[in-house]
């Protein structure tokens, strides 16, 4: 793509993993190999567990992606500062109204 002169951002990712260990895992070859090689811009790991837990497993991910880039020497580690992730909220909302 960039030698046809097609700058995207690459996306990385294994879509529903699993869960547990094996989920970790399944994310952790399919996607680590890669950033190994010092492909893809973005990742998502899908696991098929709470949202939450997919957090730490791509944390971890984009770190070992971040070192193991040339492109990306001098820049600091991925760090939330403002978002809130275990801090939930039932969403309001009301259905709306049905004609019989």
């Amino acid at each position: 793509m960039y030698v046809a002169g097609w700058d995207y951002p690459l996306h990385l990712g294994v879509t529903e993993a699993g869960e547990g260990e094996d989920g970790r895992m399944k994310s952790a070859i399919g996607i680590g190999t890669l950033l190994q090689d010092g492909l893809g811009d973005t990742i998502r790991v899908s696991l098929t567990e709470a949202p939450e837990e997919e957090i730490d497993p791509c944390k971890r991910l984009a770190n070992l992606g971040m070192k193991a880039s040339d492109l990306q020497k001098g820049v600091a580690p991925f760090e939330e500062k403002h978002r809130h992730y275990f801090d939930f909220q039932r969403r309001t909302g009301q259905l709306p109204v049905q004609k019989e």
